[in-house]
């Protein structure tokens, strides 16, 4: 038996810079001078925006479900984190790094995408309550654990309520996981039945 467990046991890989994708896409969008053009282009956007969003959010529920996963599997011997890079961020690092960033971004992101498909659609898409509680949970998961700069062993982690009080069978938890990234296909974890976040 191993006395230390991954950070990321290849989740990362698979998500995608939104923040990124769509400051891409409002830039072009910005260039164009004529509305018809910009709802064209929009048009053309919008599954793929929606796409990510969604990756991101089950990118931020298998994150949750790997904390639940290592803290509750290892309560009785905690065991070191190997990979996390944040324990060790320079002090001027630690001053620029502002781990909500990307959380906040999307959830900013979640009324405009509504509005904007309204507008430029003629249909609102309308973003599930299901991710924007997610997106909750993982925004208190990182401030609850400073960006992950202090967590270096299992009994480190600090775990919100909701995600604390969660009933779930370890050994699923960590099948529903590695099917995800043996499969490479985040939103299976979406999946997750008699999940309440």
């Amino acid at each position: 038996m191993t006395d230390t467990v991954k950070f990321d046991p290849g989740m990362g890989d698979l998500v995608i810079d939104i923040n990124e994708y769509i400051n891409d896409i409002y830039s072009d969008l910005l260039n164009l001078h004529s509305p018809n053009q910009k709802r064209i282009k929009f048009k053309l956007y919008a599954d793929k925006i929606y796409m990510y969003m969604k990756n991101n959010i089950a990118f931020y529920l298998g994150c949750l479900l790997w904390a639940y996963y290592l803290y509750n599997a290892n309560i009785k011997e905690p065991k070191t984190i190997e990979g996390n890079y944040f324990v060790n961020l320079t002090k001027e690092q630690l001053a620029q790094y502002d781990y909500t960033m990307q959380v906040n971004f999307l959830d900013n992101y979640f009324d405009s995408y509504e509005r904007d498909t309204a507008y430029y659609i003629g249909r609102k898409t309308q973003i599930p309550d299901s991710w924007k509680n997610i997106l909750s949970a993982y925004t208190a998961f990182l401030r609850l654990n400073t960006g992950f700069t202090k967590m270096k062993t299992t009994a480190d982690i600090v775990l919100p309520d909701k995600i604390k009080n969660l009933k779930l069978n370890l050994s699923d938890v960590k099948s529903l996981i590695d099917n995800a990234i043996e499969n490479q296909d985040l939103n299976v974890l979406l999946d997750l039945e008699n999940i309440d976040i």
